[in-house]
């Protein structure tokens, strides 16, 4: 009796152990619903129906060094926390700040990029010279993005938000906006190959924003991702990627971004 009982518990154990190994491996294989931004050139953008940009090919590796299955999800920057909340996508990376989620409750990867914000008005435009002429200027600007936050805590400013970073360009243009704020990568990608002379950036660059990947709070993929980002930083796939969209070598590794960071909050603390 004792002997039959061994035996339909040793099945039962087996069976359960062969339930848990099929779970465990659904979960590894789930694919990754990784939120991209729509059209911020030239991180991440959409030519001919391919998703291309700085930003596209870092992930590329970082998947592939985290073993990671993943759709890239193109969403208007203003949607992609609302995304990583309601569980529409599971992470992001889209020029997302580490201040964006701080302030939203959200994770962040180690940082991958560090950047600034900076002015554009018309060529002809001679009052604006820098951020403090900006004070009771109408001023466009992306929803949901730094320049936004930034723009909002201007003295009597007008902020003009939009959706997708090309029509505050476009107010820009029309002479319907004084100002645009916005990431300085973005900013020198428009003006080289869409502005034709009709915009300039003024002023210094402002506001250190440091880039990484977001996710939702006591997620399992962040830890992976900050292992795949160092890997890539050391064997010199990040300095390749950098290279080939800033034509230029990074001036600062993850790493040494990493470290500025935590100075910056442990000071901000």
């Amino acid at each position: 009796m004792n002997e039959r009982m061994s035996r339909k518990r040793g099945i039962v154990l087996s069976i359960t152990l062969l339930i848990a190994l099929i779970a465990s491996g659904c979960t590894q294989n789930k694919t990754v619903k990784v939120g991209i931004e729509e059209n911020f050139r030239p991180y991440t953008y959409i030519d001919g129906g391919e998703k291309k940009g700085f930003e596209v090919d870092l992930w590329q590796a970082i998947a592939k060094k985290s073993k990671l299955e993943y759709e890239l999800i193109p969403m208007e920057m203003g949607e992609l926390n609302k995304g990583l909340k309601s569980g529409d996508i599971d992470l992001a990376i889209a020029g997302k700040t580490i201040t964006d989620a701080r302030s939203n409750d959200l994770e962040y990867s180690d940082p991958y990029f560090q950047t600034n914000l900076v002015i554009l008005t018309a060529s002809e435009n001679s009052a604006i010279k820098g951020k403090d002429d900006l004070v009771d200027k109408a001023i466009a600007t992306e929803n949901g993005s730094p320049g936004f936050y930034y723009a909002s805590e201007i003295q009597g400013a007008k902020i003009h938000g939009f959706s997708k970073i090309s029509d505050a360009y476009a107010e820009l243009k029309s002479h319907t906006a004084d100002a645009v704020i916005v990431e300085e990568r973005n900013a020198q990608d428009f003006i080289k190959n869409t502005a034709q002379g009709s915009v300039k950036i003024v002023g210094e660059p402002f506001n250190k924003e440091s880039l990484a990947i977001l996710a939702k709070k006591k997620n399992k993929y962040i830890g992976r991702i900050n292992e795949a980002l160092q890997s890539v930083s050391k064997d010199g796939t990040y300095e390749d990627l950098y290279t080939k969209w800033f034509t230029s070598k990074p001036k600062m590794m993850p790493n040494k971004i990493k470290k500025e960071v935590e100075h910056d909050l442990q000071h901000e603390a």
